[in-house]
């Protein structure tokens, strides 16, 4: 399949000094405005790296961010962060963070989630006139613990299996409140649900309009651990693709290519922080691919050229020359797979929710910089290289 049905002569390397320009002062422009070197940075790391909560929160009443800050800081939850999310209509989606503090353990945690638990209840106007618990931010283990503590359905056995029973149901539970985001009537429930567990359910909870949706807690030593093993992972991620282009081809590509992946890396990590999105660890692992991705369609250019490179046609014609057909041989395949890539990280990007979006936006920008750093960072380098240190290595001596 092509897109051109004749070889396209773009001469792309007429705009090389410019595209070296314009594309190096916007990653300049972009970690000057994010200042990562700031106490004022505007670089956002996830609770996977820092160590503390991260919880999402939905109201199902009117419930601005101002009045949430302002009940955390009343309840002793001074340094709370919010993001409020797009939510269904008549829904509000917040996600509260709370970093841990020096020496915290689980122990700790727990009890700053209970206190945090505390202060939304009684952002509920019910819990003022209804002292029943909220079925909508309890617990599958703390439902699980009054089904067993009553032993509704008369269970005999020993006590572990008489648990795991309840916890089977009372995670059914809590499922159907996450799959709906809350629930708003009792008829929600699991329509499998014994009717004992059903009817206390009805008698001691209330549904209110506040939804723990999700929560985790991470203490600042496993967060330390992933730090490390994510740096880990990066690192030798680096040095391999590092090792494979100086061993897969001379030294005006290596130099070239390594130019090209850290203008892609670079300027996919000013946009992510300027666009407000938050590092975590499935946000690096994006990044790993993009990486895979930028060097894939660079060494796609490069063999072409090689191979051109060889051909007793190119052996009088400037390098110049040389990498533009290479190029223009190319851009057919080139066009066609990143579209290909790029269209599912669109989708991800615009329909995949906020969970997704963290994840895919570095994909969806490194599919375009990957395929423009091809042609106009990785390819100029080697002219520019060539030119001025080609040595023994020069492309016309391979002809």
């Amino acid at each position: 399949m092509h897109i051109f049905k004749k070889l396209p002569h773009f001469d792309f390397m007429k705009w090389k000094g410019v595209a070296l320009t314009i594309s190096w002062s916007i990653i300049v422009i972009c970690f000057l405005l994010a200042r990562p070197w700031s106490s004022n940075s505007r670089v956002k790391v996830g609770m996977q790296f820092t160590g503390g909560i991260d919880m999402m929160v939905r109201f199902t009443i009117p419930m601005g961010a101002d009045q949430i800050r302002t009940a955390l800081q009343q309840g002793g939850i001074h340094d709370a962060a919010l993001v409020n999310y797009s939510a269904p209509a008549g829904t509000e989606d917040y996600s509260i963070k709370v970093k841990a503090k020096k020496g915290q353990d689980s122990k700790d945690s727990t009890l700053q989630i209970n206190k945090i638990v505390d202060v939304l209840k009684k952002l509920d106007p019910q819990s003022k006139t209804d002292p029943r618990h909220d079925l909508n931010t309890e617990s599958a283990l703390a439902l699980s613990g009054k089904w067993y503590d009553a032993n509704l359905l008369g269970l005999k056995g020993d006590e572990q299996s008489k648990r795991a029973t309840y916890d089977g149901w009372a995670g059914k539970v809590t499922e159907a409140r996450d799959i709906k985001g809350s629930i708003s009537n009792y008829n929600e429930l699991p329509a499998d649900l014994p009717a004992p567990l059903k009817e206390m359910l009805q008698k001691e909870f209330r549904l209110g309009h506040v939804t723990l949706r999700r929560f985790e807690s991470f203490s600042p030593s496993i967060s330390g651990e992933w730090t490390n093993k994510t740096l880990t992972a990066v690192f030798w991620a680096s040095v391999a693709i590092l090792f494979y282009v100086m061993f897969r081809f001379t030294m005006s590509f290596a130099v070239g290519g390594i130019i090209a992946l850290l203008h892609d890396i670079l300027m996919a990590l000013g946009l992510f922080v300027l666009f407000g999105y938050e590092f975590s660890v499935p946000v690096v692992a994006s990044f790993l691919i993009l990486m895979g991705y930028s060097m894939a369609d660079t060494i796609v250019v490069f063999d072409r050229i090689r191979e051109n490179s060889h051909k007793p046609e190119y052996r009088r014609v400037p390098v110049t020359k040389l990498i533009n057909d290479s190029i223009n041989q190319t851009l057919s395949r080139t066009i066609l797979t990143s579209l290909s890539v790029l269209f599912v990280a669109f989708c991800l990007l615009v329909f995949g929710g906020p969970a997704l979006r963290d994840l895919s936006f570095p994909i969806f920008v490194g599919v375009i910089t990957g395929t423009y750093s091809s042609i106009y960072i990785a390819s100029p380098v080697v002219v520019y290289w060539d030119r001025f240190f080609g040595g023994k290595d020069k492309l016309k001596q391979h002809a």
